[in-house]
């Protein structure tokens, strides 16, 4: 039977980087984030764990975000020596983290990175280079620029690909999306989507300027009697998926970074995201005028996409539907871990790097 090993967090919020595999019997969990494992994911002792990956038991090990404080050279030594010092007298589960980037689990090593940043950390390079592949939701069109102001020696992003370690980790990197857990999907497809209104929008404006400058372009089109349905207060989740679904489009704008849950939300109950121009290279992604709708943060482009699209209503019923099986396919924990699997497993057979863990 193929076994799997995922090595992250299983305690706080940021156990998003592995939580792909929840739902698969294949894998085994390993604790290294903060405190306790509230899933009681990890069945077994840590030191079993590992001596089963010593001996090769593992096809693939995939490493969520490691806690694990390495040294930050864009901070003061007695900064780097407090936040080690602190974080393993308060969690000393996080030095096992510390074993694979250092390790030779770099023969079947694969890594999810699920942060905001476009911008790969320096911690984050040892896992780098022994990684087969690196799958970054934020990734950058340019994926050299995952690299920049990273060293004294890719200021500029022209020169990454002329240093041969930045090339070999460049080569590496994979996009993936935020995904929707699979039973959560199912539910939303079920969700009835009888159109209500043209728009619907609610969200955080707080720190984010294009979100602020599109809602006064939305409240415009509102004062011309197109009915744009927002909320201006943090609303439960089953009221926005039902007013989501009601609506022909779904205003999406970037949150923390480009890709938003709310994309695939939308999409699964019915609806056309509409989104900013792309700012990220993208996973399987919803295809302008056949699952979503784009529009350009520049002057009133948000305004006028949403005239011209709602000129045929009938087509945003088709594009909503077409969205939602979209995400079913390629968007659900199910696919993406998946996706993970396959692409690392063809990546090693394709380098040759499938020499055991």
């Amino acid at each position: 039977m193929t076994k799997y090993l995922a090595v992250g967090n299983l305690s706080e919020e940021h156990t998003r980087d592995i939580k792909f595999f929840f739902q698969h019997p294949e894998f085994e969990f390993l604790n290294i984030g903060q405190k306790r494992d509230i899933y009681g994911r990890q069945r077994r002792p840590t030191r079993t764990i590992l001596a089963d990956a010593n001996r090769g038991e593992y096809d693939l090990v995939i490493a969520g975000k490691l806690f694990y404080p390495s040294f930050n050279p864009r901070k003061s030594l007695l900064r780097n020596v407090a936040n080690l010092t602190g974080n393993l007298i308060r969690h000393p589960n996080i030095a096992v983290g510390r074993i694979f980037p250092f390790s030779k689990y770099r023969g079947r090593l694969a890594v999810v990175d699920m942060q905001d940043t476009p911008v790969i950390d320096n911690s984050r390079f040892r896992l780098l280079n022994h990684c087969v592949c690196y799958f970054k939701r934020e990734l950058p069109p340019n994926s050299c620029n995952a690299f920049l102001y990273t060293t004294a020696k890719t200021e500029d992003g022209t020169n990454v690909l002329n240093l041969k370690e930045f090339r070999d980790m460049v080569g590496k990197l994979r996009p993936i999306s935020l995904g929707v857990d699979q039973e959560d999907a199912k539910l939303l497809a079920g969700v009835e989507n009888v159109k209500k209104t043209d728009v619907f929008f609610s969200g955080g404006l707080t720190n984010h300027l294009n979100r602020q400058r599109g809602l006064k372009q939305l409240e415009l089109l509102r004062s011309q009697n197109y009915s744009i349905d927002i909320s201006y207060e943090r609303i439960p989740r089953l009221e926005f998926l039902k007013r989501a679904a009601q609506a022909y489009l779904v205003w999406s704008p970037e949150g923390g970074g480009w890709d938003c849950y709310r994309h695939y939300e939308a999409a699964l109950v019915g609806s056309v995201p509409l989104m900013q121009t792309p700012s990220i290279h993208r996973y399987a992604p919803l295809l302008d005028d056949v699952h979503a709708c784009y529009y350009g943060i520049e002057g009133d482009q948000l305004e006028v996409r949403i005239r011209q699209i709602l000129q045929n209503r009938n087509r945003l019923i088709q594009m909503g539907q077409a969205a939602k099986q979209h995400v079913l396919q390629w968007h659900t924990f199910e696919a993406l871990s998946r996706y993970v699997i396959e692409e690392t497993e063809r990546t090693m057979l394709e380098t040759g790097n499938g020499r055991g863990i």
